[in-house]
């Protein structure tokens, strides 16, 4: 079978995670969890925003988070259409983990609905505003986990266009995330 880059459906993965050192100085073990805010080409007029979080506990320092093999999983396997738009936040729990995924859509609809999300994709939609929209969102999202005592440790965007002749998902999505530091919010 043969892959079809118009009609299949794709994944995009995180391919390594490791923390360098605990983000806690004084604790030999970190809480980090990975959190994901995206669109699609198929959201339509009003944008829809597909989320994830990813916990991990009792992680050391240089032990990688990937399961071998897999991948971090932050989009689909779905078809996105003409593009997707991932916006991708580390973050270090010191509250209980398990609440930030509990709340996440909650937080994500609230973050959306406050900045007019779908008055400003309805004004210039596309992939560029995608992206701006899904930044502005985690943004919002991780200020208020960061009101929580959470951490963040890193926030990176994308934008993945179906025109583009991707080979390979290794040559696609080369992502490998390393954080030095943990930066704590005054």
């Amino acid at each position: 079978m043969e892959f079809n880059a118009h009609t299949d459906p794709i994944a995009i993965v995180l391919s390594a995670l490791k923390l360098r050192q605990s983000a806690d100085l004084m604790d030999r073990y970190s809480e980090p969890y990975v959190v994901v805010v995206g669109m699609d080409a198929n959201s339509g007029s009003e944008p829809a925003f597909h989320t994830q979080v990813v916990e991990f506990s009792n992680v050391r320092a240089w032990q990688p988070l990937v399961p071998a093999g897999e991948g971090i999983l932050l989009y689909g396997p779905a078809n996105p259409g003409a593009f997707v738009a991932l916006s991708v936040a580390i973050m270090e729990s010191d509250a209980d983990v398990r609440e930030a995924g509990q709340r996440l859509e909650q937080r994500v609809t609230q973050a959306a609905q406050s900045m007019q999300a779908a008055s400003l994709y309805a004004a210039s939609p596309g992939a560029a505003a995608a992206r701006a929209l899904a930044e502005r969102v985690l943004h919002r999202v991780a200020a208020q986990m960061m009101e929580n005592r959470d951490d963040m440790l890193l926030t990176l965007s994308g934008c993945w266009l179906r025109d583009r002749p991707y080979l390979t998902a290794s040559t696609a999505f080369p992502f490998t995330i390393t954080t030095s530091r943990k930066r704590r919010s005054r």
